[in-house]
């Protein structure tokens, strides 16, 4: 009670300071002016606690050490989290007195930042305009063009991202659907991205709210990061969010965020590393981006930060063996860097808000270099790790500063990766059976044909039609799909996806996609099957009309290959009438 009680005064005495600004470092001057007086203020504080605890428990002497240290410990971390937005504080007011000693030297900026209800007008679409018309008196709505919107605060930013300098308002949200919470315990970060296939965001949702106790939920607070620049999708979005959870959103929960079209970068441009591909070095550069914009926000918001993915189900009354764990964690080992609640990934990472400004730098640092699981791995390492030691000394340095829980708090459920094409073959009892294939109504054909030795029942022919997948055996160099239309037609698009979650290595491997226009007998490539087995692409209309598509095998397969989605679309739509 002591220790609530404690925190609550801190909190409200930084809610008093931010607030009045540069009165409020004038008064603290004396105090953070060296790092032996805060250290003599932090003991003070220590034993001032000290003291009133023991004389106010009755019956016992001596309170329980255990519980005594956990409290302790828990200030301790609380304090850091103040402590780091006061140093924020301090950069304003250095900026502050930059600018006013600028202006007292006649200097003129080069530019001024145009007004930020200005820079969002133009991407309001009458599309837009009439959905925001039917979600007025919304907090969805509300979000679109948010007032006061502070710039994200990350360190030598434009350094490090100098795309960002492109526009002044490359930092500002463009869409906020916030809530009222601030000082929570813990903010969960859940990133999410329009998904291939299907969305898991609302399930996750349900299943994070559901495990809270109510205690829990007064102190939590959720951001969903919609890495996405279609307004409209992000608006859909957080609209869904306040329909399925009124409650939640209501009493501030659940926030939705989403950046300016001006924080990422032209991804053609960025050189291909890892040996992976340029589909993939695009993804995961993007993840990085996305990561430590919602870090960053979120820094601010509580003591702990736990990072979490758009596609996982969470244990019943998780937070609370989340904060038992910490609690009794940061007394045997109180330099972790992070503790791990769930082993894949980027899922169920706990870290104090306190340090998320050092690896928001690490990661801005190397953000096109590998992906975020791997730079968490690296950032570990080169703290503890040194040139001499052996991998197997570097690994147990680094187990002492990530201790792991017991068992799994989080469960990862998502088939399709954000990573368009790639398939997670993970499969859960409570969501039922997984599809094996897609059903498409494709337009008429005078014939179809294929070299590729068909599988029993999975015929070509019921693969177009949408009745089954197509199922060959092992394709060999030019073998041929081919699909000829009972007339002319201009293709938009084109989308084959090989393998299911039940064969994912039954893909094809180096295959391209062709089309040759009406008239002739010249086949020109359109597209190729990437590594995760998926062909896509648009064609404009000015290159049709076509009379076929096919696909051509390039070299000889090892494995079988199928057909799980044949979808093509015409720009007059398409009808099997």
């Amino acid at each position: 009670m002591l220790f609530s009680c404690y925190i609550l005064f801190l909190r409200t005495r930084l809610i008093f300071n931010m607030t009045h600004g540069y009165s409020f470092s004038r008064s603290l001057g004396g105090f953070t002016s060296t790092p032996r007086k805060r250290f003599t203020a932090f003991a003070a504080i220590l034993a001032a606690i000290f003291l009133a605890v023991m004389f106010s428990s009755s019956g016992t002497f001596m309170p329980r050490e255990d519980k005594m240290e956990q409290d302790i410990a828990e200030m301790q971390i609380h304090l850091q989290f103040l402590d780091s937005l006061y140093r924020a504080r301090q950069e304003d007011l250095i900026a502050l007195q930059n600018k006013v000693l600028a202006s007292r030297g006649n200097y003129t900026p080069h530019q001024q930042p145009q007004p930020y209800h200005e820079a969002v007008a133009p991407t309001l679409t009458p599309e837009l305009m009439t959905a925001l018309k039917n979600f007025t008196g919304t907090r969805a709505a509300q979000g679109v063009q948010p007032k006061n919107l502070q710039l994200l605060r990350t360190p030598f930013v434009f350094q490090l991202l100098p795309h960002l300098m492109n526009d002044p308002n490359s930092l500002r949200p463009s869409y906020h659907m916030k809530s009222d919470r601030a000082f929570v315990d813990v903010v969960v970060g859940i990133p999410t991205v329009r998904r291939d296939k299907e969305s898991y965001l609302l399930i996750t949702l349900t299943h994070l709210i559901n495990g809270l106790t109510a205690d829990d939920a007064n102190s939590t607070l959720i951001v969903v990061f919609v890495g996405e620049t279609d307004l409209e999708y992000v608006l859909n979005t957080a609209k869904q969010i306040e329909t399925t959870f009124p409650k939640q959103v209501e009493n501030g929960l659940i926030e939705v965020l989403a950046p300016s079209q001006f924080y990422y970068p032209d991804f053609n441009t960025i050189e291909k590393s890892l040996g992976d591909s340029m589909k993939r070095v695009k993804w995961r550069t993007k993840q990085n981006l996305d990561a430590i914009y919602l870090m960053s926000y979120a820094q601010t918001k509580g003591t702990f930060y736990l990072m979490l993915e758009d596609d996982v189900i969470a244990k019943n009354n998780y937070m609370q063996e989340i904060k038992q764990f910490t609690a009794v964690t940061t007394i045997s080992t109180p330099n972790w860097f992070f503790l791990e609640f769930c082993q894949v990934g980027g899922i169920g990472k706990l870290f104090r808000s306190s340090d998320l400004i050092h690896f928001i730098t690490y990661v801005q640092l190397f953000y096109k270099n590998m992906p975020i699981d791997w730079l968490l791995e690296s950032y570990l390492a080169d703290r503890v790790c040194t040139i001499d030691k052996t991998s197997k000394v570097c690994g147990k340095s680094k187990t002492q500063i990530r201790p792991k829980y017991k068992t799994s708090l989080f469960q990862h459920i998502g088939l399709y990766s954000s990573l368009k094409g790639k398939i997670q073959k993970v499969k859960d009892s409570q969501f039922g059976a997984v599809p094996t294939f897609y059903p498409h109504v494709n337009p008429l054909l005078e014939f179809m044909r294929t070299d590729i030795q068909e599988q029993g029942e999975h015929t070509l022919k019921k693969a177009y039609e949408g009745e089954t997948f197509f199922w060959g055996i092992k394709p060999k160099k030019n073998d041929l799909v081919e699909f000829w239309f009972d007339k002319p037609i201009f293709i938009k698009s084109f989308n084959f996806r090989s393998g299911n979650v039940d064969h994912t290595s039954d893909k094809f491997y180096d295959t391209v996609v062709e089309v040759v226009p009406a008239g002739t007998n010249n086949f020109t490539v359109v597209g190729s099957f990437d590594e995760f087995g998926l062909a896509d692409g648009e064609i404009s209309k000015e290159a049709g009309p076509f009379a076929a598509l096919r696909l051509r095998v390039k070299s000889d397969s090892f494995y079988w290959v199928i057909l799980s989605e044949i979808e093509i679309k015409t720009y007059d739509g398409n009808s099997s009438k």
